[in-house]
């Protein structure tokens, strides 16, 4: 006769062990030691014709009046 609450699947279980834990990976590149470059920001999408280039240049305009300067 077999333990049916034991059945090596996460997906009912609440236990936080460390089968569940999930590696944190940090995807940022470092910075030229020459550039003057503070933030990035990025505007993607999976899908064409979504205003991906409206918006960076909204956000780019809004940011140099601002103060800010910004290229794209």
């Amino acid at each position: 006769m077999s333990d049916d609450s034991y059945n090596k699947s996460c997906g009912s279980c609440s236990v936080d062990c460390t089968d569940r834990k999930e590696e944190k990976y940090d995807f940022r590149a470092a910075n030229n030691e020459l550039s003057h470059v503070k933030k990035i920001i990025g505007i993607v999408s999976g899908k064409g014709g979504v205003g991906k280039s409206s918006v960076s240049a909204m956000l780019a305009v809004t940011m140099q009046r601002l103060g800010y300067r910004v290229g794209i």
